[in-house]
């Protein structure tokens, strides 16, 4: 059986209130430092364990974020998953994961589930098919931020990477390379990084006098499926392109797949940038050229800005955090050669 605070009190031979006024700090009444450490002391011998739903009650907290986020397997996603639950703890949170397998109707239940247990606050990586949810999150005044996807219409607290400057940013890097038939393996086009990160390809593409080719820009989904029928409708064209922009971590590996069996020597033949968290790509025949996310900050900064709400809940300013992504050059890119120039004219 547990032990309550009436048992540490019949041991140290005081009333109960004393015992819950040490042992929650309360210091509205005076208690002698040898009764505080007396109690502690029995406590701790006692193996003492809080009522946490009687604290629940008492502070109106429950001490637990909720996290939702699209795919657990992926690696950005659960990068980003434990340094939330690192920060989480560190503050005195526990944390309860998610996983919506990018269903809305599976979003909103977790949302209304999680609101119904209590937690203090929420930290969503959404599906983006709508925002209704959060705007009852908003009107029943449950604190909430959103990481990685957010809605241009919405100001909410958001924590997201510079989708749209590192990818104009890649475009100029392959051109300075000799590169013009750049192609855009995009993902889920609804998508707030996705839109943004084909806005930065576009407005690359214009800045290096590249006229711009719909036949370039493919992909519907995250999955390595969807990445490798995009790539291979690429690898297809009758001009297919000199270098590859990919927009996540399954999509690079469904075009990696595709490359092989097109029998194409990377980077030769062509160059690859690929946005992508995976701890394999400087490891591959050919290492990767990256871009990828700083998913401590992210998960940190998400964190808090949802402590910030949950303690000032009359604080109706929203935050929203853009963080740089990290370039690193390897070897999946290089100057386009002479030989494969005239071959596409």
């Amino acid at each position: 059986m547990a032990t309550t605070l009436r048992d540490i009190a019949r041991k140290a031979g005081v009333h109960p209130s004393t015992v819950s006024r040490i042992l929650h700090n309360n210091q509205t009444v005076k208690i002698s430092d040898a009764t505080r450490k007396r109690i502690l002391a029995i406590a701790k011998e006692l193996d003492y364990q809080p009522n946490e739903l009687a604290r629940a009650f008492r502070l109106r907290k429950t001490q637990t974020i909720g996290l939702i986020i699209p795919d657990i397997s992926n690696s950005f996603f659960s990068g980003i998953s434990r340094s939330i639950e690192m920060s989480s703890y560190n503050a005195g949170y526990n944390l309860v994961v998610c996983n919506t397998n990018e269903n809305i109707e599976k979003e909103l239940k977790y949302v209304r589930n999680l609101v119904n247990r209590g937690v203090d606050g929420l930290i969503i990586a959404t599906c983006q098919n709508n925002e209704k949810h959060l705007l009852d999150l908003r009107e029943k005044k449950i604190p909430f931020v959103l990481i990685d996807r957010y809605f241009s219409n919405f100001k909410a607290n958001a924590v997201f990477s510079d989708n749209k400057s590192s990818a104009f940013d890649a475009v100029k890097t392959l051109h300075k390379l000799k590169h013009e038939r750049i192609a855009f393996l995009r993902g889920r086009p609804e998508i707030s990084t996705i839109q943004l990160r084909l806005q930065g390809y576009l407005e690359g593409l214009a800045a290096c006098g590249i006229a711009q080719d719909p036949e370039l820009i493919a992909g519907k989904s995250f999955t390595a499926e969807d990445g490798y029928e995009a790539t291979k409708m690429l690898l297809s064209l009758a001009s297919p392109p000199t270098a590859l922009l990919t927009s996540g971590n399954r999509i690079i590996i469904g075009a990696l797949k595709a490359i092989k069996e097109f029998n194409i020597k990377l980077p030769d033949e062509l160059s690859i940038i690929a946005y992508t968290d995976d701890l394999f790509t400087p490891f591959l025949a050919c290492p990767l050229t990256t871009i990828s996310h700083p998913l401590s900050e992210m998960g940190q900064k998400a964190v808090d800005l949802l402590l910030h709400e949950i303690n000032n809940t009359n604080d109706n300013a929203t935050t929203q955090i853009e963080v740089k992504t990290i370039f690193s050059m390897r070897e999946s890119i290089c100057e386009l050669t002479t030989c494969r120039k005239t071959e596409n004219v």
